[in-house]
């Protein structure tokens, strides 16, 4: 059951990570309005699926109450999350910005990343079978948090090191639904 708490540290990690990955400033000057809406998509993505497994790691952190069954259900819950979560990035598209394409192929990186990940996951809770099953589940569920959360975390650097005009920086710092990461 160690382990059960050891995989929500590394889902409030992941969490954690996000949040790190946009910040926000009101007192920085504005942007053209298409770039601060697609940073208030991609912040307002990220922080639904943050909140999406940080709800799942809290219905599943009591090793008291665990079952194979509420393992399932988190896992099927996470797979679903992250469904969502890559659709919301793939109907976002690449901002209107001079690095958007660059930023486009992060995203997308990110996207296949995360289906991969889910993917692993989604192995894992199928072939729970029992009691005895849930401690590699457990260990491959963590691994598969962690990977998204560095996934995200390559992304949000890719995302600053393509940005040369610091466009999508600005649109970053003036949204208020990147100050929500921050909360």
């Amino acid at each position: 059951m160690r382990r059960l708490t050891a995989t929500a540290s590394l889902l409030l990690m992941v969490l954690a990570l996000v949040a790190a990955g946009c910040g926000g400033d009101d007192d920085a000057s504005s942007t053209a309005a298409p770039v601060d809406e697609w940073a208030d998509d991609f912040c307002g993505a990220v922080t639904g699926w943050a909140e999406e497994l940080r709800q799942i790691a809290e219905g599943i952190n009591d090793p008291s109450s665990l079952s194979v069954d509420a393992l399932k259900d988190a896992g099927q819950d996470a797979s679903d999350a992250t469904d969502s979560f890559v659709e919301d990035l793939r109907e976002l598209g690449a901002p209107d910005t001079e690095s958007g394409d660059e930023i486009g192929n992060a995203l997308e990186t990110l996207s296949e990343t995360l289906e991969t990940e889910r993917d692993d996951l989604s192995e894992a809770v199928d072939d729970i079978d029992g009691l005895n099953d849930l401690p590699t589940a457990i260990s491959v569920i963590g691994a598969s948090l962690s990977s998204m959360g560095t996934a995200l975390q390559t992304t949000l650097s890719a995302f600053g090191s393509s940005d040369a005009d610091g466009e999508l920086e600005t649109a970053f710092e003036n949204s208020d639904a990147c100050d929500d990461l921050q909360s």
